[in-house]
């Protein structure tokens, strides 16, 4: 009676476990796992407006043959290659000088900066709106005011540079809260030990803090590169993804397909290909810098 007693306690913990997990489960499945299947399935039809019917790989070999998609893949990683840099070292700096300070200052500064991530999206773009203003916005009248004409921030010109950087105001706090968390927890003794043997800042950083860093660099630099390919909201507010079709991200496409031109199908394609190139270069960031550091 023993050994069935034994059982029946594991069973029991088993089914507790599974009922602890279910809720989450469920939300799980119905929420994520379910769309990704559907996505998957309903980008190998085509949609009508009264029907769907089957067309295979077609909405694939479309996109193929679709030069604005190309373009918003070329838009995308121009993105991409530019902020996923500038976020990870401007954070890590950042985070660098913060660490300098006692913990109250950490606090204020990590605070400060993390303010923008929790704001409104909507309210912030508005206040960048007015700033880049061609006749009114405080850009021009800074301009203006030491001398250099006026110029159109969100024009062909500019509206790479004028994006990029209130995409970078608004994408520093998380990087900047880990990458501090990171550094206060590399041990002192480390640091203490190399400089009684001579070893000099750059030496201490690609020696100590560098290796005890990679766990942190790769969740910035993956977390920062997903966000890189699905930036949309500040596109469609700021630009609509013009002017010239200099902006449109493969997500301002897929919005256009699916809720504008009803091309659901289509759209379901692009996501599934953006999902594809997302994995691929998550997976090539893994194999550069994974680690086996813990701390």
């Amino acid at each position: 009676m023993k050994p069935i007693t034994l059982a029946r306690r594991g069973l029991n913990k088993q089914v507790i476990g599974w009922l602890f997990v279910l809720p989450m489960l469920l939300f799980f499945i119905t929420f994520v796992l379910y769309p990704i299947f559907y996505a998957i399935k309903s980008s190998l039809y085509r949609f009508d407006y009264t029907r769907y019917y089957w067309v295979g790989f077609g909405n694939y070999a479309a996109l193929l043959k679709n030069e604005l998609f190309r373009m918003s893949i070329k838009n995308t990683l121009i993105f991409v290659v530019f902020m996923v840099p500038s976020v990870t070292f401007i954070s890590l700096l950042l985070a660098s000088l913060i660490c300098s300070h006692g913990k109250k200052l950490q606090s204020f500064f990590k605070a400060t900066f993390y303010i923008p991530t929790v704001s409104s999206l909507v309210s912030i773009v508005i206040i960048w709106e007015y700033i880049y203003n061609f006749q009114f916005g405080m850009g021009n009248y800074v301009l203006k005011s030491i001398g250099f004409e006026p110029i159109n921030f969100l024009g062909v010109n500019y509206v790479y540079f004028s994006l990029m950087l209130v995409l970078l105001t608004m994408s520093l706090g998380a990087p900047i809260v880990v990458f501090t968390a990171a550094l206060n927890g590399i041990p002192k003794d480390l640091y203490e030990a190399s400089a009684i043997d001579g070893a000099k800042a750059v030496r201490k950083f690609f020696n100590i803090t560098f290796p005890m860093l990679k766990p942190t660099l790769l969740y910035v630099v993956v977390t920062s590169t997903i966000g890189s390919f699905q930036i949309f909201a500040i596109i469609l507010i700021m630009t609509g993804g013009g002017p010239a079709y200099k902006t449109t991200t493969i997500m301002m496409l897929i919005y256009r397909e699916a809720f504008i031109n009803m091309n659901f199908g289509i759209a379901n394609a692009m996501g599934i290909v953006l999902c594809i190139l997302i994995c691929f270069i998550a997976f090539i960031q893994f194999k550069l810098l994974k680690s086996d550091v813990e701390y």
